[in-house]
């Protein structure tokens, strides 16, 4: 009676799903999604960065996360009263379009430097403001003084 159940519990499974097939499929799947996992988190990390005149060209169809390089547009920097919100507006030097914006942190004594670009991650808000909480300084006064003593770093 024994070989009677063994013979039918081999007769529900089919004789071409095999041990190794179903290891083939099981890993086929895990590869699939880790591939996908891959693929969706490096392309939501990534950022792509505009001129000022293409951000706002842009994010007037999108609400989209947007990075933009700027300089600084003169005498528009100012501080919140409470200190910790700034608002300057930054231009690039292909268009005369300015971008108005909004950044909550630290500020550091570069910024002010009138050859210094500045490069802003965030969202454009409804009433036009680009409002960002990343900023970083691309200063690139360490290299004029090496080109004016005659030296070539390309």
């Amino acid at each position: 009676m024994d070989s009677n159940i063994e013979k039918s519990s081999n007769q529900n499974t089919p004789s071409f799903i095999s041990s190794r097939f179903k290891i083939i499929i099981a890993f086929l799947a895990i590869s699939i999604s880790v591939i996908y996992l891959v693929i969706s988190s490096f392309s939501s990390a990534t950022t792509n960065y505009l001129s000022v005149k293409d951000a706002i060209d842009e994010s007037e169809n999108s609400n989209a996360n947007l990075g933009v390089i700027g300089k600084l547009v003169p005498n528009t920097f100012r501080r919140s009263t409470d200190g910790l919100t700034a608002y300057f507006s930054i231009t690039d030097e292909f268009s005369n379009k300015k971008l108005s914006v909004s950044y909550s942190g630290e500020i550091g004594e570069i910024f002010f430097n009138e050859n210094a670009e500045i490069i802003i991650q965030g969202k454009m808000q409804q009433d036009g403001v680009f409002l960002t909480n990343t900023l970083s300084i691309k200063c690139p006064s360490k290299y004029v003084d090496n080109l004016e003593d005659g030296e070539d770093y390309s």
